[in-house]
């Protein structure tokens, strides 16, 4: 339950006994009488705190009662607090005059009588609390508004049996192109479509406390422009506001075009990469056939004449038969890579270090002897095991090939943690490169080191590189030429979708 609010009454008179007979008037619950005894202490509470009434003696030393009205209507804080004058000897008709003209709302004579003094008091207060509440009122009408007027929305009241305008705010001009004035008495129906029209005319006939609607509108220079409207409807009368959508309809527009379109080019890719893996297996069928036929015939030439050919030729088909075994190599690669494209990726969790035992011990199988491979404690994440084992078979068998014609080979394997993401990194001590070529290494056929000095197709990092950034990780290198080099790949700590 609400607190009562107390109405305060100033009593200012230079006589105790005055305002001790007051008190006993006027004092009743929810009053709060304060007293004062000379015209300064009365114009300091006044000032200073919310009076609702003022009893003031006109005659009192120093400053009377007229100087201290005078005051008091003459700031702005206390120009509307009622005043009753209290006399007992100025009751002639000129100090009567002079009283009003310094803001008296009304005059009490000595000797008091209470019926009378509490009458007037109360009416006045009374009064005084209705002026209040409605200077309030009109305030918040005030600012009410003030906010509708400067909603960039339209806000209006429509006549729900006529459908006109009754009231529109100041936003109707930049939204539609008229005035407010030029709205009002004018018809919802004669800004709409036809469509809009027979939509709003089927909403009105029957009764909803509030509704929404999206419609065409027309501006005043035949501009189109769609309306999302919310309405509340009451005493027969729509509160409405309607918001210009016209941005958005068009951008959801664009999107949904531009979704068809995807899909169209998804579909045409899905198609692109059927044909293309079809391709792939065609082109390496057809290559590989007249690449066994090569081998076959210059081994059966060796074997069949071995006495009738010379060592050069014999060397000489050596080198084709290596090359059709090279050349059977880059396929397998080049399909690897391919698929490598189209192949989904499955996250589980990995145990790095578990992971690759297997790996280091197939690779020491092939390394030369001496080769040192350290293993330091590896962070784990989420990844496809398979394709991630590839990535390591990749990396740490370059680090072994690169690194082979040192006198002792080295290869070092670790992880470092980062804030949101881990970092691998495989590091050998072997042929390296200049760094102004780093950013070739990751190409397809991209070699920094020609076939004689190491044996390679040029296609193991690029499918390195793409693996990685499949999981949403990055993959870059950091070397120097006979100083080694180290390779880094990092891989994301969340669970973050595939590419």
């Amino acid at each position: 339950m609400a607190k009562k609010v107390k109405d305060h009454i100033l009593i200012v008179d230079d006589k105790i006994n005055n305002i001790y007979a007051l008190e006993q008037i006027l004092g009743q619950p929810g009053r709060n009488l304060i007293s004062a005894t000379n015209g300064n202490d009365a114009l300091k509470i006044a000032l200073n705190q919310e009076i609702d009434l003022i009893l003031l003696d006109v005659q009192m030393p120093g400053m009377d009662g007229f100087e201290v009205a005078q005051i008091l209507k003459s700031n702005k804080r206390t120009s509307e607090t009622p005043i009753i004058f209290v006399t007992a000897e100025k009751k002639d008709h000129k100090f009567v005059m002079k009283g009003f003209e310094e803001g008296a709302i009304d005059y009490l004579y000595k000797p008091l009588n209470p019926d009378i003094t509490q009458a007037k008091v109360s009416v006045l207060l009374q009064l005084h609390r209705q002026q209040r509440e409605l200077i309030e009122k009109n305030q918040a009408l005030e600012n009410y508004a003030l906010l509708i007027n400067n909603s960039a929305d339209l806000i209006c009241i429509i006549n729900g049996a006529s459908l006109r305008f009754e009231e529109v705010n100041e936003a109707v001009y930049p939204l539609l192109g008229y005035t407010p004035q030029e709205m009002k008495g004018s018809s919802l129906l004669n800004y709409l479509s036809d469509e809009g029209q027979e939509r709003i005319k089927e909403l009105a006939k029957e009764y909803q406390p509030s509704f929404s609607f999206e419609v065409l509108m027309f501006t005043k220079d035949g501009e189109h422009r769609f309306f999302s409207w919310n309405i509340v409807h009451k005493h027969n009368l729509w509160f409405a506001s309607g918001r210009d959508i016209t941005r958005q309809k068009k951008a959801d527009f664009e999107i949904k075009q531009l979704n068809v379109t995807l899909e169209r080019n998804i579909a045409q890719l899905q198609l692109t990469n059927k044909e293309l893996e079809s391709f792939s297996y065609s082109v390496s069928h057809d290559l590989r056939a007249p690449l066994r036929s090569i081998n076959g015939y210059a081994q059966m030439i060796e074997e069949d004449h071995a006495h009738e050919i010379s060592e050069e030729a014999r060397r000489m088909l050596k080198v084709i038969r290596n090359n059709a075994k090279k050349m059977g190599t880059l396929i397998d690669d080049l399909l690897s890579f391919s698929r490598m494209g189209r192949k989904e990726i499955t996250r589980v969790n990995i145990d790095f270090n578990k992971l690759l035992e297997p790996i280091i011990t197939d690779l020491k199988q092939t390394a030369p002897p001496g080769t040192k491979i350290t293993i330091h404690a590896l962070h784990n994440t989420q990844g496809d095991p398979a394709l991630l084992s590839q990535v390591f078979i990749n990396l740490i068998s370059n680090a072994i090939k690169y690194s082979s014609k040192k006198e002792t080979p080295e290869v070092e394997i670790g992880s470092n943690e980062k804030e949101d993401e881990i970092e691998f990194y495989v590091k050998d001590n072997g042929a390296g490169f200049d760094m102004q070529y780093a950013h070739k290494l990751f190409g397809v056929f991209q070699r920094l080191h020609s076939n004689d000095e190491f044996e390679g197709t040029g296609v193991g990092l690029a499918i390195v590189q793409r693996i990685v950034v499949k999981h949403g990780g990055k993959v870059w290198a950091e070397g120097k030429l006979d100083e080694g080099a180290t390779f880094y790949f990092s891989l994301p700590k969340t669970n973050n979708p595939p590419i």
